[in-house]
């Protein structure tokens, strides 16, 4: 490995520059699902008769190092079980569900363990399960084993589903299960006639189950029964654990919108946007239809433009999300008032609307234009208790299997280098750098910000995103969940406007290349005005503690207000134990700083922590370590 090798910023990252369709002026919006329903933590109401070891706080704090411990401050927002003695209970919803999608952060300390167990019967697991390298079905992320004291010794334990990654992040970080349960099926008659389902289990953002099928209730459920629906319970006597931001959707199986006859016409057309339909003249072709099939009642195969018509039932009051998914264009209409418009600017592409409907009969109207080659429309909906599904339409067909996924993993020796596009929030940042190590521990660097973006353990990158059909998203995806770094740009000026402004890239940053040392990791170099820096992260002498960075700052004067952001967000908040917790989904270690002391500042909107550097001396270090 030539150690002096040098390369550009341009040259690290992909050259191609796409341009987002949704920033269009004019494009309709991209709902794609209504809310769910938030669970009331204000206070205990929302449960069954709860023991005395669970408390409605205003915060949670856990050590690191401490096995079981947890500090709650005074407020609402959070429910927190604090086992002592005999109180140790079990906590169960007065919501009872079916089908249910849920969402909801967890915080489990050190050693401590706890469920979700779905209609009080199957068990999404909760453990602190950071490091596992190898994880089972009682590590978090997995569904756990069922059990039958009747069966031979050594076989009583069966099916238990391990997580295909272990996304677990360090006790005393606020973790996020994102789970869709299916509710065991019956007869008319009470006989089951399918199993309960996790159709699918996201951990920190990572898929860690899929079609995961539980014959009966899992181990220490609070009933031996299976019925359609019952209460969501929690696990109690297995240690402290928090849970905040509880949301969910619970599906019944019966609700559905429908639609009577639908009249139709059809259009000569020759245009790129919907038309007035009134100024077409008579249509070339009528009738009545159960579908919204375009290409199947049209007479011509292109350059036309339908109109439907036809009464909605709705079988009860509340919101309803409709989205249309239409080549060419197109527009729905309720009772008069446009809905989801599409006025030719996607192709095929999905785009919503919300709007209240009264149990009863409602006018729906949808317009379509056809331009050139496919012709097709799809209308989904969903409501209150109704799940996402079409509407009177052919949801077309996948295409064939899924395109085969390609990866990239680190070797034994050396580091993996893919420069690329990499999402960062809701933004693609274009001049990336993605450094896989062969210790297990990854990043994202932006290198026109000299900026961390995210970082995750193994397995490394998907890049099928970059390759596959000719690159359609350019992304390289963590294999792993990752967690955003809110640093930004890695140095300020004190006491200006621009201080907080970590985003964007000031004219005086510049240089912009890297080096590779001998062991291949990259070493950044910039400068900023007249201060030149230094930027290298690497793994931690402990792989399980994350990444150590160490910023070295040179200038030939002293500074009086600059400083190195080492962190910024919504919640930094310092430990008894001397890390700081931020936007409770990471901590850092401060390690060398020259001397100089941290400073935690608030300007209102973001908190953010920050090094004094060159006051008293022309070179200046930060090293500090990332844990997750």
């Amino acid at each position: 490995m030539n150690a002096n090798f040098k390369s550009t910023l341009f040259c690290a990252a992909v050259c191609l520059v796409m341009l987002n369709a949704a920033a269009v002026s004019g494009q309709p919006d991209r709902i794609t699902s209504l809310p769910l329903t938030p669970l009331s933590l204000v206070d205990l109401d929302a449960f069954r008769s709860p023991d005395q070891n669970w408390q409605i706080v205003g915060g949670v704090r856990s050590d690191l190092e401490e096995a079981h411990s947890m500090i709650v401050g005074e407020g609402s927002g959070v429910i927190a079980n604090l086992p002592a003695g005999q109180d140790d209970g079990h906590l169960f919803t007065r919501l009872e569900h079916g089908d249910m999608e849920l969402r909801v952060e967890f915080l489990v300390p050190q050693g401590s363990n706890s469920g979700i167990y779905f209609q009080g019967r199957y068990e999404a697991q909760i453990m602190d399960s950071w490091g596992v390298d190898v994880p089972g079905y009682e590590d978090l992320g997995g569904i756990y084993q069922r059990w039958d004291d009747t069966r031979p010794d050594g076989q009583q334990g069966f099916e238990g589903y391990a997580p295909g990654v272990n996304a677990a992040m360090a006790p005393g970080l606020w973790q996020e299960y994102h789970i869709l349960f299916r509710a065991p099926r019956f007869d008319e008659n009470g006989n089951k006639i399918s199993n309960a389902e996790f159709e699918w289990v996201y951990l920190n953002g990572m898929l860690v189950q899929q079609n995961a099928e539980v014959s009966g209730p899992t181990r220490a459920s609070a009933f031996d029964d299976e019925v359609p629906t019952a209460p969501l319970m929690i696990q109690g006597d297995h240690g402290p654990v928090a849970f905040r931001n509880f949301q969910y959707k619970a599906y019944s199986l019966t609700d559905s919108l429908a639609l009577g006859e639908l009249d139709y016409s059809v259009y000569d057309f020759n245009g790129d946007r919907v038309p007035d339909f009134d100024d077409l003249g008579p249509p070339i072709h009528e009738g009545i239809t159960d579908s919204f099939n375009v290409e199947s009642l049209s007479p011509k195969t292109e350059h036309y433009a339908m109109r439907f018509r036809g009464d909605l039932h709705v079988p009860v009051s509340g919101d309803y999300l409709f989205e249309t998914q239409i080549a060419n264009g197109g527009d729905l209409y309720i009772d008069g008032g446009l809905i989801v418009g599409n006025n030719g600017d996607g192709n095929f592409e999905k785009y919503g609307g919300v709007t209240y409907l009264e149990q009863g009969v409602h006018e729906l109207e949808l317009t379509y234009m056809q331009v050139v080659s496919n012709a097709h429309v799809v209308l989904a909906y969903e409501g209150p208790g109704i799940e996402k599904r079409a509407l009177a339409s052919v949801v077309p067909e996948s295409g064939g299997p899924a395109p085969e996924r390609l990866t990239v993993q680190p070797g034994s020796r050396y580091p993996e280098l893919i420069g690329g596009f990499v999402n960062y929030g809701n933004e693609k940042r274009v001049h990336t750098l993605s450094v896989g190590h062969p210790e297990g521990v990854h990043y994202s660097y932006d290198l026109n910000r000299a900026a961390l973006l995210n970082f995750w353990n193994s397995p490394f990158a998907d890049v099928t995103g970059m390759w596959q059909g000719r690159g359609g998203s350019q992304l390289l995806a963590p294999m792993n969940a990752s967690v955003e770094d809110g640093s930004g740009i890695p140095l300020a000026s004190l006491g200006t406007e621009a201080a907080f402004m970590n985003q964007e890239v000031p004219d005086q940053l510049t240089g912009k290349e890297y080096n590779l040392n001998e062991a291949g990791r990259p070493v950044f170099s910039y400068q900023y005005g007249n201060v030149s820096f230094t930027d290298e992260i690497l793994p931690s002498a402990n792989r399980h503690e994350g990444l150590e960075r160490k910023l070295i700052f040179h200038a030939d004067t002293r500074q009086g207000r600059l400083a190195g952001r080492v962190a910024q967000g919504k919640e930094i908040e310092r430990l008894n134990n001397g890390l700081y917790r931020v936007n409770g989904r990471y901590y850092i270690r401060i390690k060398e700083t020259s001397g100089e002391e941290a400073q935690l500042l608030d300007n209102g909107l973001v908190k953010a922590l920050f090094v004094p550097v060159l006051r008293r001396t022309h070179q200046s270090t930060i090293e500090y370590q990332l844990i997750w």
